[in-house]
């Protein structure tokens, strides 16, 4: 019955076992993409390192409860007395109104490794890779050690499962033009929606080199290099468009920060790359356990900062061989684009040692970013499918003398780093300057693990052999390649993303029970805990599990941003993004926070309340309220009142001239100043002064980005708002609008009439009316882009 219908099947259309046989190995690489952390592949559990638990997980949750509430945040009122807010746009991110739970929010991060192997996967066969080749391109992709390492980064890993789509799609978009030109600038949208901006300019270079610089396929028409590059130009505006918000946004507020004003140069090069970082990728706890980097880690001489950005760029040494192997398979153009990447991606990670970050530093908004690392994407990318290439090349029985030579020297760099660590224990420990401790670790760990490194070099150059010798077939052989590099990859990565309970982001009962988020309490001062004696004393012990500690006790001291989980607001904290407006933090007052006596002057100007310290402190002003001990850490959270905090918002009845904005923020240290009637503006030589003599404030709402003020006064004067003034804020009194200006340096102020006033603030960021109606504009434009027949 079936051979009639059989010739109406398209030429070239795959029958069922075909289809069959080709989801197997797409579920095959997404699968894979899961083996360091099967448990992961469930919303059970919650990752905690780093900047998961410092930053994205209250901005992600903050931004799914304002949601939920039906506002869209631009302003974050819990930060450094209020500071911008960049929400994300992202999908799975605006999915987090539907649980803003940490273990769902982790089970939707971690489903973009699978995301990364499928892109890689979708890449590799287009570009020609046979299914194994694009298999082991989407393993590498997935698994590899940056990618792995991105986790913990969260907008970096979000981006890097992108870049394959934008990749592939500005190729399409390049050839084909047409609706592919609308594909494209989606996939270019989505990418800067995760406000991962590095890796997607990144992405985008490479798409736009490997489109513009093309190998045509046999028999394809080619396509003339100014209509390639027209479409390419055409997709990355329409992209830029669809995401003119965030753009907007970001660009709107950005001279009012720290980026903006151009990172100091030791801090934009932070984080390098130290040139012998480079033999991790044959090696992976070549520095210290990946999975316990706080407890068990002697790389701190090696990296400027005690531990790099990306905690692993391992890929091992048949990996390493069959990009070797696949350099010389791939396509002249394909070749010389991702090879000149990867020699520009490790040239510029390595910082000021290498030389080309310091000669790019000078072009305009370079010194807006940090951590030059980050362009080991490239390197990461390259790797992955000229990996692939390496095993179609291998397959057809070629190329297999290269890959046992390049095998070969993997294993002895492996070999011989693990034979050094093994030999010369004493003389390595002495110059990684380590403790007795950390020492006998190294001995039990570094020389294992780099013979398990060369053991698996070892394999490919025994395959390499079997298949000269005529004692193996070259596609079996490169078929357990295929499966010794997602192996090792896998086993490699075991433990670097671990997780915990939900639990671990409650707050503990006695820090809930000092009700710091009631609107009248204030704001809170948390002590660094890098200045903090027992803390760092604590840290240097290297307890079992120092990691999952370590972040539970920061994050109940409400360490910013951990504050945002319970709406606590805080002031004078460190800021970890650089996006907070200027001289909202202590670092311009030039005061030493060791010296509490030094900065409970500005606390009490930011309407600080209350202290929380890993240390007792002591001073008069400060009372002891409790002592709540942090689990099984043995550390204590002292809570202290300060006596006295100036008040959060008042009537200004006499107004102070400063020439500079400097000089204003310095003006309410000054010995004469009154905190109750004074206010000083900057570039009045003789401002107006008010006729009242005395008025009271009492807020009526506080939300995030909107506030209003019932205001009452017996003459002219201000008032006076003592959270943080930006661009954007606007006032209307009474309902007629009225401007918003800057006082004391940083606080905002609105002048009011004598008599009884309702004063409402608004925040609407700059940009925001421009992003919107470009995003519309660009919908309208995509729509008739995709609705086209051809």
């Amino acid at each position: 019955m079936s051979e009639p219908y059989a010739g109406l099947r398209r030429a070239g259309d795959p029958g069922p076992r075909e289809r069959i046989l080709a989801m197997a190995w797409v579920l095959g690489v997404a699968l894979v993409a899961l083996l360091p952390d099967p448990g992961a592949a469930l919303p059970t559990a919650t990752y905690y390192f780093r900047d998961f638990t410092q930053t994205f997980y209250p901005l992600r949750h903050f931004q799914a409860t304002e949601l939920a509430a039906g506002r869209l945040p631009f302003w974050n009122p819990f930060v450094h007395e209020g500071e911008f807010m960049l929400p994300s746009f992202y999908p799975s991110d605006l999915l987090h109104v539907l649980n803003p739970r940490p273990e769902f929010v982790s089970w939707l991060l971690t489903m973009h490794l699978p995301l990364a192997a499928l892109g890689a996967y979708a890449l590799g066969r287009v570009r020609g890779l046979s299914r194994l080749g694009a298999f082991v391109c989407g393993a590498v992709y997935a698994i590899g050690g940056f990618a792995l390492s991105s986790v913990n980064l969260y907008s970096f890993l979000q981006a890097l499962a992108l870049a394959p789509f934008l990749v592939l799609a500005l190729e399409r978009a390049a050839s084909r033009g047409g609706r592919w030109i609308g594909v494209a600038a989606l996939a270019v949208a989505l990418g800067l929606t995760t406000l991962a901006v590095e890796i997607i300019a990144q992405a985008i270079a490479l798409g736009a080199a490997l489109a513009w610089w093309r190998d045509l396929p046999a028999g394809e028409t080619p396509v003339a290099a100014r209509p390639a590059l027209a479409r390419v130009a055409a997709a990355l505006a329409l992209g830029i468009g669809l995401a003119a918000i965030p753009v907007a946004v970001t660009l709107g507020v950005l001279p009012e920060t720290e980026r903006g004003a151009g990172l100091a140069p030791d801090e934009s090069g932070s984080l390098a790359l130290p040139p012998l970082a480079l033999l991790q990728a044959f090696v992976p706890n070549l520095f210290g356990l990946l999975g316990r980097p706080l407890e068990a880690w002697w790389g701190g001489r090696i990296f400027a900062d005690g531990t790099p950005y990306f905690l692993s760029i391992y890929f091992g040494v048949p990996v390493l061989a069959l990009a070797v192997a696949g350099a010389a398979l791939a396509p002249r153009r394909e070749r010389a684009v991702l090879l000149a990447a990867a020699t520009f991606g490790i040239w510029y990670a390595l910082g000021p040692a290498g030389g080309l970050w310091n000669l790019l530093q000078e072009l305009p908004l370079v010194s807006a970013f940090r951590t030059p690392s980050k362009t080991v994407f490239l390197v990461h990318f390259a790797a992955a499918l000229l990996a692939g290439r390496g095993i179609d090349r291998l397959g057809k029985g070629d190329g297999w003398s290269g890959f046992s030579l390049a095998s070969a020297t993997g294993v002895l760099i492996a070999g011989g780093i693990g034979a050094l660590a093994w030999l010369a224990h004493d003389s390595v420990v002495d110059w990684l300057q380590i403790d007795a401790v950390t020492g006998e670790i190294l001995a039990a760990v570094l020389p294992a693990d780099a013979a398990r490194s060369a053991l698996i070099g070892s394999l490919g150059v025994g395959l390499a052999l079997a298949v000269r010798l005529r004692h193996l077939q070259a596609r079996p052989a490169v078929t357990v390649l295929a499966l010794v590099v997602a192996t090792d990859l896998a086993v490699a990565g075991t433990g670097l993303n671990r997780q915990t309970e939900p639990v671990y982001f409650e707050p503990l009962p006695g820090i809930a029970a000092a009700r710091l988020d009631e609107p009248d309490a204030g704001r809170t001062f948390v002590y660094p805990a890098v200045l903090s004696r027992n803390f760092l004393a604590w840290l240097d012990a290297q307890r079992p599990d120092s990691g999952l500690w370590t972040y539970f006790a920061l994050r109940q001291q409400l360490d910013p941003y951990s504050n945002l989980l319970d709406r606590v607001e805080t002031a004078g904290s460190q800021d970890r993004t650089r996006f907070s407006p200027q001289l909202s933090q202590l670092g311009w007052t030039g005061y030493d926070p060791r010296d509490i006596s030094q900065i409970l002057p500005f606390l009490r100007h930011a309407a600080v309340a209350s202290l929380l310290s890993f240390d007792p402190l002591t001073h008069p002003q400060l009372r002891l309220r409790a002592v709540v001990p942090v689990a099984l850490t043995g550390l204590a959270i002292h809570q202290y009142d300060l006596d006295g905090p100036w008040p959060r918002a008042l009537v200004a009845c006499n107004v102070r001239a400063a020439a500079t904005r400097l000089e204003a923020a310095r003006a309410p240290h000054a010995s004469t100043w009154d905190p109750q009637r004074d206010l000083a503006l900057e570039g009045a030589a003789n401002p107006p002064q008010p006729g009242c003599t005395a008025g009271n404030v009492r807020r009526q709402m506080l939300a995030p980005g909107e506030e209003r003020y019932g205001v009452e006064s017996d003459g002219p004067g201000w008032l006076l708002v003592r959270s943080t003034h930006a661009r954007g804020w606007t006032a209307a009194v009474d309902g007629l609008p009225a401007p918003v200006l800057r006082a004391d340096g940083r606080h905002r102020a609105v002048a009011i009439p004598a008599g009884r006033h309702e004063v409402k603030l608004r925040y609407d960021p700059p940009g925001l009316l421009f992003g919107a109606a470009a995003t519309l504009v660009s919908v309208l434009i995509l729509s008739w882009l995709l609705a086209r027949r051809r």
